[in-house]
């Protein structure tokens, strides 16, 4: 890269919080308030489940072929910037047909659109930091990209709040926000063109063990970040009571939850940033890994008992504080873990799976269930178990510490 360690670190980080903006303001808030507006109140938990289920299955496929098309781009052409070019425009594209879809059936077409040009950015993205940074920075690299989640959730609260204007406006700024914070990385990075050489055949041989702990060990959490993300619009208005007759009153109730999301924010970044340097200066990444899946458990066992919105919203602040760093320290020892230089953005999306295959389980635990059956407490309870799961299959990580 021509440009300096810093300023490489800032633009990475930048591109990478514009990546989680185009679909965390999505999956928390967009897609269930579109499904209020689409659907009748019997069918709104199966068309999100629904969303979330099918747009999973095409995130899967998108992020593969796209990680696999941008190693031959960067093995020909010492880059995989196109790529990130085109998703960002198919992006735009995508958005336009979910804000003017009035049907089920154009909604879901939407969300499937935007999948593909979301992976089509994600894929090269992710594989130009395991191009790019030294292992003794990707802490640091990771730590900001944990941030990436908190920070688009301020996003989120800001394309709720009724006063930006019509629907469609909300929309363009999203897509405006998402654009400005890409197309710096786009510009101003030139890309190593002399890939590291193929590590020896037994350290191979331990790395795609390893790889397939931590593969597992992120499953199992993701799963529990997933149900979060795609229903905890709906369990904090279970918890307070909340009904959503129509479109508007879901609109007015989504303001006060959106809220709640922003209060954890600063709290998840400053953890998230600090855990990920502290993980670089000792390079011991898993003490650190077994904390945050400690820290997300107790969470979601206090989302599971609380009965009032302010016990909601420390057990959920935990929660993602604790998924946070996770995922984070998780994201910088899988890019030391990877077995081959030469096939960095396929492994890549195999780590992917971790991400879109927790996207279809969530769904599947919500309609078995939640919510008229027995509520939140028991699908925050296996959650809460799942999470410990990962968190114990971490720590049997045996190429790094």
């Amino acid at each position: 890269m021509s440009t300096s360690p810093r300023r490489f670190i800032l633009l990475y980080a930048l591109a990478y919080a514009g990546l989680f903006v185009s679909f965390i303001p999505f999956v928390s808030v967009l897609l269930p308030l579109k499904v209020t507006a689409v659907a009748d109140g019997d069918n709104r938990v199966a068309l999100l489940s629904a969303a979330a289920l099918g747009g999973a299955a095409v995130a899967s496929v998108a992020n593969l072929v796209f990680g696999a098309l941008s190693d031959r781009t960067y093995r020909i052409r010492g880059t995989r910037r196109p790529w990130i070019v085109a998703g960002l425009v198919l992006l735009c594209v995508a958005y336009g047909w979910f804000h003017w879809s009035q049907t089920s059936a154009s909604m879901l077409g939407a969300v499937g659109l935007l999948q593909i040009a979301i992976n089509m950015m994600f894929a090269p993205v992710g594989a130009i930091m395991a191009d790019e940074v030294p292992d003794a920075q990707k802490g640091l690299v990771a730590g900001l990209m944990g941030a990436a989640h908190p920070f688009s959730s301020l996003v989120a609260v800001m394309v709720t709040l009724r006063g930006i204007g019509s629907e469609g406006l909300r929309y363009g700024l999203l897509c405006a926000i998402i654009a400005a914070l890409v197309v710096p990385l786009l510009v101003l990075l030139r890309e190593r063109r002399d890939p590291l050489p193929e590590p020896p055949p037994a350290l191979r041989v331990r790395r795609r063990a390893d790889f397939a702990r931590i593969w597992i060990a992120r499953v199992c959490v993701q799963i529990a970040g997933n149900g979060l993300s795609t229903y905890g619009l709906f369990y904090f208005l279970a918890v307070t009571g909340t009904r959503i007759p129509d479109k508007h009153h879901a609109a007015a109730a989504s303001e006060g939850v959106a809220a709640v999301f922003a209060t954890v924010t600063i709290v998840a970044l400053l953890l998230t940033i600090g855990a990920g340097r502290l993980s670089d200066r000792t390079m011991r990444r898993k003490p650190l890994l077994g904390a945050g899946a400690a820290l997300m458990t107790a969470g979601l066992l206090v989302m599971a008992v609380a009965t009032t919105m302010p016990v909601a919203a420390m057990g959920y602040g935990a929660a993602m504080a604790g998924m946070s760093v996770f995922l984070a320290l998780q994201s910088a020892l899988a890019m030391q873990l990877l077995p081959s230089p030469r096939h960095r953005g396929r492994d890549l999306g195999i780590l992917n799976l971790t991400n879109t295959l927790p996207a279809m389980v969530a769904p599947l635990l919500a309609l078995a269930l939640t919510p008229d059956r027995a509520g939140y407490g028991p699908w925050l309870l296996v959650l809460a178990l799942g999470v410990l799961v990962g968190g114990a299959v971490a720590m049997t990580v045996r190429t790094q510490d």
